[in-house]
């Protein structure tokens, strides 16, 4: 009996752990999603650590992931490169750490169709082309770490 409650006491310590992804994170303090949203400009081609809860996750390659300010409800996207990081599809829900680089898309009325046509597929979720009615620009983190804290 002892040895089956020290076997469960740590299982459960290994199931708290924090899950580390691509590489260690650098910086010290992560930047509010809210400030990166208010000034993105501000902070395109550098590297920043954001935290916040994972809202959704690619269901197909892992290759992205949003993460919501759980005081602003200010949302950011982190995409890797397929196969980088996978982050784990259980991750809704689960606070993260994530860091990388924050860069511009600048897409075409067509090309936010095709982007967001691709994002529902993976997810298998419906999608209207007619509600991209322009070009879009979209700020992102070309994510190189992160932890996914519980």
């Amino acid at each position: 009996m002892k040895r089956l409650t020290i076997f469960l006491a740590l299982v459960s310590l290994a199931a708290a752990a924090p899950l580390k992804l691509g590489k260690p994170l650098a910086l010290k303090q992560p930047t509010a999603i809210d400030k990166l949203a208010a000034s993105p400009e501000d902070y395109v081609g550098k590297t920043v650590q954001v935290k916040g809860r994972v809202t959704d996750v690619c269901r197909k390659m892992g290759c992205w992931m949003h993460i919501v300010d759980p005081v602003s409800n200010a949302m950011i996207r982190i995409k890797v490169r397929d196969g980088e990081i996978v982050f784990p599809k259980d991750s809704p829900g689960k606070m993260a750490l994530a860091e990388g680089k924050l860069v511009k898309l600048e897409l075409t009325r067509e090309q936010a169709v095709a982007q967001a046509q691709h994002e529902a597929d993976e997810n298998n979720r419906a999608f209207d082309p007619k509600s991209i009615t322009g070009p879009k620009t979209i700020y992102q983190i070309q994510g190189s770490g992160a932890v996914i804290l519980d």
